[in-house]
């Protein structure tokens, strides 16, 4: 199972999706982690160049852009702090489950997945 996660450093899962500087994803198999990969985010970028809100990437269309970034790598959960509702129904509509969280540790959430 391929799961991913939004952060700004791989260790931690960012407050904010749209903003965050890369999506960790993870492929979770035979109880032990298959591979790693981190994807950059271009939200932040576009923000940099001026589009959209700085505050919080609206007007970017990151509810489109990030669940199709995540279906092309195949992952089927993505695990956030919290979400808008329009990237959640984006997400799955893409066929990707959606789990909000208030843990923080990327390590600890894959550790409670690998244990089922």
């Amino acid at each position: 199972m391929k799961v991913a996660f939004p952060t700004n450093n791989l260790k931690k899962i960012a407050s904010h999706t749209a903003l965050s500087k890369y999506l960790a994803i993870v492929d979770i198999g035979n109880g032990e982690i298959m591979e790693r990969v981190a994807v950059k985010n271009p939200i932040p970028e576009m923000v940099k160049d001026g589009m959209g809100s700085e505050e919080t990437g609206r007007g970017l269309g990151a509810g489109r852009i990030i669940p199709a970034i995540l279906s092309d790598y195949g992952v089927e959960l993505f695990v956030a702090r919290d979400i808008g509702e329009g990237m959640r129904m984006n997400l799955e509509y893409a066929g990707i489950s959606v789990l909000e969280t208030e843990e923080k540790e990327i390590e600890k959430i894959i550790e409670s997945l690998i244990r089922g």
